[in-house]
């Protein structure tokens, strides 16, 4: 049986193994973090190799902690998701690790690069850009309805192999994460999605397994789905014309999610296709490169 260990790292550092710590009592702890650079949005995976004890392994990065699962070959992954708007940077990864009868830390540095976002210019409904008291009621409590979620995260990793598309590749992305969007000429928050335009209908699919952790309409995002992967990962499919699961169901990758439509604030209609490592935005086609990574599988 797989034990999942709470953790808190984060790292940037070559995908080769490092030593971090001396020889303790005859106890080895190495790791290894991949990729070895990356900008604003991007995702690492860092995997550690203890040879006993994995509930002493502990670990930050900007202080947040995350999440190691066991893998099936002994070693301990965990993801750990660099905001879009996480200033450009060197931190640390400080690794925490309790062998009998010594304790002993840490510190990696982790390197984060700008990412260069391009600049959208939109023109909208001014109630999108600007809404009534009465629609603002209702965006804070669909904002702290996500961010509950975000907060909580399943320690069990539920998804297995690689991420895909949630649309067919007849249908490609528009290379609309980060962009720092200018809205009615108003500044506004950056873009934390990936749009892929197409037309109303098309199926809109799982890409992994996961929970279903909310099925429903939102104000910005209109009809939308929230899967829960575990180890504090979620894709966000918005949107939707409609939707074809409900909360709390469990789905396999590929299955039917819903389909392409033009609800919420839209100039179109197209799929925004989103994706959270605990509270941190990401880009969803990070996860596709995901096994692309030194290890995995």
């Amino acid at each position: 049986m797989r034990r999942n260990v709470p953790v808190r790292p984060r790292v940037l550092i070559a995908a080769a193994a490092l030593l971090l710590l001396p020889q303790v009592a005859g106890a080895v702890l190495s790791a290894t973090v991949s990729p070895p650079e990356v900008r604003q949005g991007e995702i690492l995976v860092v995997r550690v190799t203890i040879p006993e004890a994995p509930e002493t392994l502990e670990g930050t990065f900007a202080g947040r902690p995350l999440v190691f699962v066991a893998e099936a070959d002994g070693t301990y992954r965990a993801l750990v998701g660099i905001d879009l708007a996480h200033p450009p940077g060197t931190y640390a990864v400080t690794l925490h690790w309790r062998p009998p009868q010594a304790q002993l830390t840490r510190a990696l540095p982790v390197l984060v690069r700008d990412g260069a976002f391009p600049t959208q210019r939109l023109t909208l409904p001014p109630r999108m850009v600007d809404p009534d008291p009465a629609d603002l009621a209702r965006i804070r409590e669909e904002q702290e309805l996500l961010e509950a979620l975000f907060t909580q995260p399943d320690t069990t990793a539920h998804f297995a192999g690689p991420f895909v598309l949630p649309l067919d590749s007849a249908f490609p992305s528009a290379g609309t994460f980060g962009g720092r969007r200018i809205l009615n000429g108003q500044p506004r928050s950056p873009h934390t999605g990936e749009d892929f335009p197409a037309p109303v209908g098309t199926p809109v699919r799982a890409t992994n397994r996961g929970r279903v952790a909310y099925s429903g309409e939102m104000y910005f995002a209109g009809r939308s789905v929230v899967l829960d992967h575990g180890l504090g990962l979620y894709t966000l499919y918005n949107h939707l014309d409609s939707i074809a699961v409900e909360s709390g169901e469990v789905v396999a990758r590929g299955h039917l999610l819903g389909r392409v439509g033009a609800t919420g604030r839209v100039t179109g209609p197209h799929l925004h296709w989103g994706a959270r490592i605990g509270q941190s935005r990401v880009d969803p086609t990070a996860l596709l490169r995901l096994w692309d990574a030194p290890g995995s599988r």
